[in-house]
């Protein structure tokens, strides 16, 4: 019985489900009148589908703290009243966590590698480490970006620029009373229809980015 649990195991993870660090919360169908029960799988550790969740809620905030900033003038942490204009040391602990947290996340190697949906058994080509021609002189490949559309590695690209922007927005407010808009001298505390065209479709793009589903999808290393 043993050797059987452990090849169904085996089977599991291969075939890209449920992995070794991972449960399932299940909900019983019956509760919403749907035949299939609801089913959401968790994965614990620093994995790319993690990281894209972490990304997609930055991408996220990052927007909602801008449209914030646009309509009161405030920035992201005066929006809850937390004192800013003052050294990073004394800053409130939870909000130098935050920061830390999102430079972490955004540069922390996460487990796993991305397929696209119709090339699943493809072998996972060379990175950066490996292939002598990837270099910044080639940014598409360097950065992990294989094509313009909604895929997730364009979307974990994404999230984790918005970390890191979200996080530099952060210090930038903490250390000059400033939120992210009004460190580059844009007007805030105006109505949406008198703000920039380009910074309205920057916010509305960083949020379908976050909300899109994206193609393709990312399993464990073998």
């Amino acid at each position: 019985s043993k050797k059987s649990n452990k090849s169904v195991g085996s089977k599991i993870q291969s075939s890209g489900g449920v992995a070794a660090q991972s449960f399932e919360i299940r909900i019983p169908g019956q509760f919403f009148q749907a035949k299939n029960d609801i089913v959401w799988p968790i994965s614990l550790g620093f994995t790319k589908s993690n990281e894209l969740f972490v990304g997609r809620m930055a991408m996220l905030g990052f927007a909602a703290s801008l449209l914030g900033e646009l309509l009161t003038g405030k920035g992201a942490l005066a929006q809850f009243d937390l004192e800013t204009g003052l050294p990073l040391f004394d800053t409130e602990p939870l909000v130098l966590a935050l920061i830390a947290f999102n430079v972490f996340a955004a540069f922390a190697p996460g487990k796993g590698k991305f397929v696209e949906d119709v090339e699943e058994k493809q072998v996972r080509p060379a990175g950066s480490l490996q292939d002598p021609s990837i270099s910044l002189l080639t940014p598409g490949k360097f950065l992990g970006i294989s094509r313009v559309g909604f895929t997730k590695d364009n979307e974990l690209f994404v999230g984790r620029m918005a970390q890191l922007g979200f996080a530099a927005s952060l210090i930038g407010e903490v250390i000059t009373g400033k939120g992210a808009l009004a460190q580059f001298n844009c007007e805030t505390g105006i109505p949406l229809a008198d703000a920039e065209p380009l910074l309205l479709f920057s916010i509305v793009l960083l949020g379908l980015t976050a909300v899109n589903e994206g193609t393709g999808k990312f399993v464990d290393e073998k």
